[in-house]
């Protein structure tokens, strides 16, 4: 049985849209995941096991609101990731 958290193409939509507009020291695809992975494990995980249930989880962001936590919880995983990359690319002292 296959089953998805229908939570990841809309966190990654939100993220992917808005990605060149969050303050973070790095923007690199490592720290693009950390940001992800955390959003997701700070919400509350949708599972589905058909495709139809996706389009079900999707029709109810459309309300403002429930997107709206969506991008706090993405605000405070960009936040969490700024303070403390995890990438090569920033240089640690």
């Amino acid at each position: 049985m296959k089953v998805f958290n229908a939570m990841e193409p809309l966190v990654a939509e939100a993220i992917n849209e808005n990605w060149s507009e969050y303050s973070l020291p790095c923007k690199c695809e490592q720290c693009k995941n950390d940001v992800f992975a955390l959003t997701l494990n700070n919400l509350t995980p949708r599972y589905v096991s058909k495709d139809n249930g996706v389009a079900y989880v999707r029709a109810q962001y459309f309300n403002k609101q429930m997107m709206a936590n969506i991008y706090v919880k993405i605000a405070e995983a960009v936040n969490i990731v700024g303070k403390n990359p995890q990438c090569e690319n920033v240089k640690r002292s």
